[in-house]
């Protein structure tokens, strides 16, 4: 038969454990649109990091504002990423084929994450496009050839 353990001494055993784990607790950090600086030449896509750092270990949140005609070649990272349109449409196609007339032309509010090592190329065929990256940093890209085998990176990289 079991018995009921009163609320009162499971938190009497709780609170020493509470007491110790205890977090920090930061102030959020708010950055206004004027606060936010782009990287990448006026006219040509982009970015912006919000958190973390791409090149370095951890997660990163970052955007991308596309201009129109930018396609990438196709290409995985060895980690998942998960993109949001938050502006305009994002051009999104997958597989080693390079077909742009293929490409899906994905809504504001759509939300796609592309596991690790699925390949994939991405753009904007006609701007505004704004989107929105999370993943985990300290994952390079790599570029495929037609039958979906790794380019080698140029020497020097």
């Amino acid at each position: 038969m079991r018995t009921a353990w009163p609320m009162t001494a499971f938190l009497a055993m709780a609170a020493p454990a509470l007491a110790q784990s205890e977090p920090a607790h930061p102030d959020p950090i708010i950055t206004l649109p004027s606060g936010i600086h782009w990287s990448g030449k006026p006219g040509s896509t982009q970015t912006v990091t919000l958190m973390g750092d791409q090149k370095k270990p951890g997660p990163f949140v970052s955007l991308e504002n596309y201009v129109s005609g930018i396609i990438s070649k196709p290409h995985y990272h060895l980690k998942s990423r998960t993109f949001i349109v938050l502006k305009g449409h994002w051009d999104f196609g997958s597989g080693a084929k390079y077909d742009t007339a293929s490409m899906k032309a994905l809504p504001e509010g759509t939300a796609v994450t592309v596991p690790a090592g699925s390949i994939l190329y991405d753009g904007c065929k006609e701007a505004p496009c704004l989107v929105e990256i999370v993943g985990e940093g300290e994952d390079p890209e790599f570029m495929v050839d037609e039958s979906g085998k790794t380019i080698p990176a140029p020497k020097g990289n």
